[in-house]
């Protein structure tokens, strides 16, 4: 290889990594807009009371509606690589070789590179956060990231007979006591990546979460991973999330694959 070449490669690489690391990091020049919500319950001096009592829906569950962020503390969970955070994985063969050859390329080929959504979990590892909006028999979820949304269906249907294959599945949700629980199903399956260390999955893959908030500020969400074709057996894991109170989403748009070149000149 010429030199010549050698730099074009050289810029193409770094291109393609930082490409990467701006998919994986928050807004660095954005700021979510200051709103003083009603319904917040506040201290004395006027800021969110974030211990006080988790809100309830007219049916008497808990409402969990507002803008969720990962929690920054006490978890070890990142968007990263789940196995690298300490989630133990019981890989199928082929799945552990796919894994290990995405570790090893620094996740090159992850479906962000090229503005396809990000799948759960991953969506909610990240650092944008994620709005919960709750209705009688329909909750919808929006992701800042690349603004994608879920609906999650509580109005007692089941799934349908022939559920066409989607981004972020088809999802049904009950109520366990004060505990939400979705069930997904109907997942692309094709090139997907549960995190950006690349534990990829099958159109095998049946996800279940269960919401739980424990106050006004504060929610933990346990994730069931069962893919039989990609995994031994299911593996769980359990991520915090903290209310960002007081402001709104940001549009968040994905440039079709030109963020490299705005990163890094040709």
């Amino acid at each position: 290889m010429n030199s010549a070449s050698a730099k074009k490669g050289s810029r193409g690489s770094i291109a393609a990594g930082m490409a990467i690391v701006f998919l994986m990091a928050g807004p660095v020049s954005a700021q979510w807009a200051k709103v003083r919500l009603p319904g917040t319950p506040r201290t004395s001096d006027g800021a969110p009371n974030l211990t006080a009592p988790a809100p309830r829906a007219p049916d008497g569950k808990p409402d969990l509606s507002g803008i969720w962020r990962k929690s920054r503390d006490g978890t070890k969970v990142s968007a990263g690589n789940l196995a690298a955070d300490g989630v133990e994985v019981p890989f199928q063969p082929w799945a552990e070789a796919l894994y290990k050859e995405r570790l090893a390329n620094n996740g090159k080929g992850v479906p962000s590179e090229r503005c396809l959504p990000h799948q759960i979990p991953k969506t909610y590892l990240i650092a944008e956060p994620t709005k919960i909006v709750q209705t009688p028999g329909l909750i919808v979820i929006l992701h800042e990231e690349f603004n994608n949304y879920r609906q999650v269906f509580t109005d007692g249907r089941q799934f349908p007979p022939d559920l066409d294959r989607r981004w972020m599945g088809y999802s049904i949700g009950k109520w366990e006591g004060d505990t939400l629980i979705v069930d997904t199903r109907g997942f692309v399956g094709e090139n997907d990546w549960l995190d950006f260390g690349g534990h990829p999955a099958t159109d095998a893959l049946h996800f279940v979460e269960r919401y739980r908030r424990r106050d006004f500020g504060h929610m933990e969400i346990q994730f069931t991973v069962d893919d039989s074709k990609a995994y031994m057996k299911p593996w769980t894991f359990t991520v915090p999330f903290d209310l960002l109170p007081d402001t709104e989403l940001i549009e968040q748009i994905c440039d079709n694959e030109k963020d490299a070149a705005h990163l890094v000149g040709k």
